[in-house]
């Protein structure tokens, strides 16, 4: 697995993983312990990460860029 992207919020990235996965994309949501407790709103720092496969990159990346998220 290879990390996608990163989000500030739980929310925005299983957004990102059913849009994936409606694409034939098998993806991965990896939530650290405290985003969801305390969100960091606008920060950039990423708490959320989208995983996919390594042969899969290039097309999530692809998506990513289409919907304005890479």
């Amino acid at each position: 697995m290879t990390l996608l992207q990163e989000y500030d919020t739980p929310q925005e990235a299983y957004i990102v993983k059913g849009m994936l996965e409606s694409n034939g994309i098998e993806a991965y949501v990896s939530v650290s312990g405290m985003s969801s407790v305390f969100p960091a709103p606008d920060s950039g720092t990423g708490t959320t990460a989208v995983y996919v496969a390594d042969d899969s990159v290039e097309k999530a990346g692809e998506l990513l860029r289409r919907r304005g998220d890479f």
